[in-house]
């Protein structure tokens, strides 16, 4: 009766880990978006030489990047290399929209 409720345990957790995972996924994918139209304003307000948009866009990817390191933190190792191959092709294509020019 024990191993049918350390099972039933286990088996609890994976499923509340996952529904973390998911919750977690979704709101980086929320502020993905908003980075992205951030990074439209300054494209659209801004010259590319200029100062405030060349700051802007560095701290939109210093953002971005510290999102990535919170998910890292924020939920298994194991999840988050399913996640994060799931996220790369979304990121390619993002990239291709939302280009990061780090200017010097």
């Amino acid at each position: 009766m024990e191993k049918k409720k350390k099972e039933a345990f286990r088996k609890k957790m994976i499923k509340n880990e996952q529904k973390n995972a998911d919750n977690v996924f979704t709101c980086y994918d929320n502020i993905r978006e908003c980075i992205s139209g951030l990074s439209e304003i300054l494209n659209i307000n801004f010259q590319e030489s200029n100062i405030y948009r060349q700051v802007g866009m560095d701290n939109l990817k210093a953002l971005h990047e510290n999102i990535v390191e919170i998910l890292k933190e924020a939920i298994t190792p194991r999840e988050v290399r399913i996640r994060l191959r799931e996220l790369e092709f979304d990121e390619r294509e993002a990239k291709k929209e939302f280009p990061f020019k780090i200017m010097l």
